[in-house]
């Protein structure tokens, strides 16, 4: 493909995994600072980084070795087991089993077709999922979150960008969420991005009691939870603004990178019971959120 921007969309893992031949993916391994490197794959222990802190910032450490250590016109993130669809039809997710050729090609994700519409937009992000309550109380009601984590940031947000006020409100109070950190950038704007979110996550860090989580690692991984949330609150900014073009595209979950046969019809399978983005989804999640946080 002969490009007329330079789109680079990383696919980041922490373990050996496929990702497809295709000239606008790039594998790479995050908190390799702590693992054996994998074979192929970019790493993010190279050059300016912060691969040691995986465990707390997921995959946080290979957006910021990218915003540190490469340059491209666009920039995306994807997980090794989610990527976005480029068909029309809109979900806030689908389920796919592999990301074999047959499977991109029904996502409308030859490289020209991505190249077409990603160069339209500034900002490319998850379709957002109504959850049927607000970001607070979904917060508050996950498993291995503390509420107090969430309003330390949202006050970090409004003491350090006191413009970003009405942003933390709008979102942080609606039903919507743009989940998974996962989304394709100009380069302007994703540099921006992470002039804005690194310098908050490192004060949250300074200024929060750690000790509450005991050791618990999925509690732990705290700056990666409040990343979802505090990306939801930049990006309904830079619509408050009106300056940005953006887009929303469906998340696509590959439910046998793993090779379990079974993931993939029992995944379907409460997908059609339970659609994405229904109130009935939503409160049996809630339920379920609620048990889990009882047994904690």
């Amino acid at each position: 493909m002969d490009s007329l921007a330079d789109i680079r969309i990383y696919v980041a893992t922490h373990k050996q995994t496929y990702v497809p031949e295709h000239p606008l993916l790039k594998p790479l391994q995050i908190g390799a600072a702590l693992h054996s490197p994998l074979d192929g794959f970019l790493h993010d222990d190279a050059g300016d980084n912060i691969s040691a802190k995986n465990n707390s910032y997921c995959e946080l450490t290979g957006q910021y070795w990218v915003w540190k250590n490469e340059q491209a016109d666009y920039y995306g993130f994807y997980h090794y087991r989610r990527y976005f669809s480029f068909h029309a039809e809109k979900h806030p997710y689908m389920i796919y089993d592999f990301p074999d050729d047959v499977t991109l090609r029904r996502m409308n994700c030859a490289p020209e077709q991505m190249e077409q519409l990603i160069s339209q937009y500034d900002i490319i992000v998850p379709a957002a999922e109504n959850m049927y309550e607000t970001v607070w109380e979904n917060y508050s009601r996950a498993p291995h979150h503390y509420m107090e984590d969430l309003q330390l940031a949202a006050n970090l947000v409004k003491e350090l960008h006191p413009d970003y006020k009405n942003a933390v409100e709008q979102y942080l109070s609606n039903t919507r969420l743009y989940l998974k950190n996962m989304y394709i950038m100009r380069h302007e704007h994703f540099h921006a991005y992470c002039n804005w979110l690194f310098p908050l996550l490192e004060e949250f860090d300074h200024r929060n009691s750690w000790n509450k989580y005991n050791g618990n690692k999925a509690a732990m991984r705290v700056d990666g939870y409040l990343a979802e949330r505090l990306f939801g609150i930049w990006y309904t900014h830079m619509k408050q603004q009106g300056n940005i073009k953006s887009c929303e595209l469906s998340r696509v979950h590959f439910a046998n990178m793993d090779g379990s046969k079974g993931g993939l019809q029992r995944m379907k399978l409460v997908n059609m019971v339970l659609p994405p983005g229904t109130k009935r989804r939503s409160m049996v999640s809630r339920c379920a959120r609620y048990v889990l946080k009882k047994l904690k």
